[in-house]
C-alpha cells in the first residue's frame, strides 16, 4: 500500500493602492474572493504593536470543512523583486496570522517595498485535494489437492520409485510422484518402455541439487500438509536463494502447486532495489503470480524509480515491459483523515 496526497496550487496577488492613505483611516481591509476557494484575506492593522497582519477568512460558516490548505508561502513584490519572503509554512488554524510585517519596516523602505504607494503581496497556497491509498495485491488461487494416480504402466508389485541425486537416494510412492508432476509421470513411463514393461529400480536426477530435490520429495510425501520452513540461522539472502532454486526446480518438473508456494513466499521479499531481478526470475520460470506482482510493484513506485539508471536500462532492453506496466490497474481507496487537531 502506498498513500499519496493529491494537491494543487493557488496563486493570489493582492495589490493595495494608496496604501498609506488607507492605513490612516482603516484598521481592517478584506480582499476580493479568491477564485475557486471559500475564503478571503483580511489585512489587520495593529497600531499598538505597529504591525500589519494578514489572516485567512472563511466565506462559509463551517471553515474547517472548506479550508483545506496544506501549506503556504507569502512575499511582498517590490521594485527589486520578492522581499520579506516567508518560505513554505504549514497551515493549522485560520485564527493564526498567515503573515505579519512591521509597519515601520515598510515605511523606512517605502520607495523600494511600496513603489507608487502600492503594496503588492503574493500568497501561494498548496491545497490538499484528497488523500488516497494505492494497493498492490495478488489474488493467488487456493492450491488444489493432488491425489495418487495409477495411469502409468508399472509393475504392480513395486509401488515405490527411487530417485538418485548427487549420490543421495529418495524413495517416493510412484502414484504420488506422478500426481504431483507430469514430468515424473513421463519419466516412469519411459522407464517402463525401456525395460520392457518393468519399472527400473532407480532414476538418476542430474539437473537439480540434493537439498532442493529433498524439499520437492518432502512436498510430494507431505501433500497438502506440507509447510516450507527455514532454519532460524538462515538469513534473508539464503532463504531467497533457496526459494529461487526451488521455484526453478518446480518449474522444470512442473510441480505446479509447489511453484505457487514459492511465488507466494518470494513476493514477501520484493523491494524497490530488487524488483527488476525478481521480474526477470518470474519471466524466466513463467511464474505468473510473481510476474504480475512485480509489475504492479513497479507501477506503484514508478515516481521513485522512473529516473533510476536500473529501470531506464531495463526498459531499453525490454521495452514491452513498460507497456505492460502502464496497462495494469491498481486498486485505489480514498483515505479517511482528520485535517485539524483542536487540542
Amino acid at each position: 500500500c502506498r498513500t499519496k496526497c493529491l494537491t494543487r496550487k493557488t496563486n493570489f496577488q493582492w495589490t493595495i493602492e494608496n496604501f498609506w492613505n488607507i492605513c490612516d483611516f482603516m484598521d481592517i481591509l478584506t480582499s476580493s474572493e479568491i477564485e475557486g476557494e471559500f475564503y478571503k484575506i483580511n489585512m489587520f492593522i495593529n497600531r499598538e504593536n505597529d504591525k500589519l497582519y494578514f489572516f485567512i477568512n472563511s466565506t462559509v460558516s463551517d471553515s474547517k470543512k472548506h479550508i483545506s490548505i496544506y501549506r503556504y508561502k507569502v512575499y511582498i513584490q517590490g521594485i527589486e523583486g520578492a522581499i520579506l519572503y516567508k518560505d513554505w509554512k504549514r497551515f493549522y488554524f485560520n485564527a493564526d496570522p498567515l503573515y505579519e510585517v512591521c509597519l515601520e519596516t515598510l515605511f523606512l523602505n517605502k520607495t523600494i517595498y511600496l513603489p507608487n504607494n502600492t503594496l503588492s503581496i503574493h500568497f501561494i497556497f498548496e491545497i490538499l485535494e484528497s488523500v488516497y491509498h494505492i494497493n498492490v495485491y495478488e489474488n493467488i488461487l487456493d492450491i488444489e489437492k493432488f491425489t495418487p494416480l495409477n495411469n502409468f504402466a508399472s509393475d504392480k508389485s513395486n509401488s515405490i520409485v527411487t530417485f538418485v541425486v548427487e549420490g543421495h537416494r529418495f524413495r517416493v510412492n510412484k502414484s504420488l510422484a506422478c500426481a504431483a508432476s507430469p514430468v515424473f509421470n513421463e519419466m516412469l513411463k519411459n522407464c517402463n518402455e525401456d525395460v520392457e514393461g518393468q519399472v527400473k529400480g532407480e532414476i538418476e536426477i542430474s539437473d537439480v541439487t540434493y537439498d532442493i530435490f529433498e524439499i520437492i520429495i518432502f512436498y510430494i510425501n507431505g501433500g497438502n500438509v506440507f509447510q516450507l520452513k527455514f532454519d532460524v540461522n538462515n538469513d534473508t539472502v539464503n532463504q531467497t536463494n533457496i526459494l529461487i532454486h526451488l521455484l526453478a526446480a518446480s518449474h522444470t518438473y512442473r510441480v505446479n502447486n509447489l511453484k505457487v508456494i514459492c511465488e507466494k513466499r518470494l513476493i514477501a521479499y520484493v523491494t524497490k532495489d530488487n524488483v527488476l531481478s525478481y521480474l526477470d526470475i518470474a519471466i524466466m520460470y513463467n511464474a505468473v503470480y510473481l510476474e504480475n506482482y512485480t509489475k504492479k510493484f513497479i507501477k506503484i513506485h514508478i515516481d521513485d524509480m522512473k529516473r533510476t539508471t536500473q529501470l531506464i536500462d531495463y526498459i531499453k532492453i525490454n521495452p514491452v515491459i513498460l507497456a505492460d506496466i502502464h496497462e495494469l490497474e491498481l486498486s485505489v481507496e480514498y483515505a479517511f483523515y482528520i485535517k485539524y487537531n483542536d487540542n
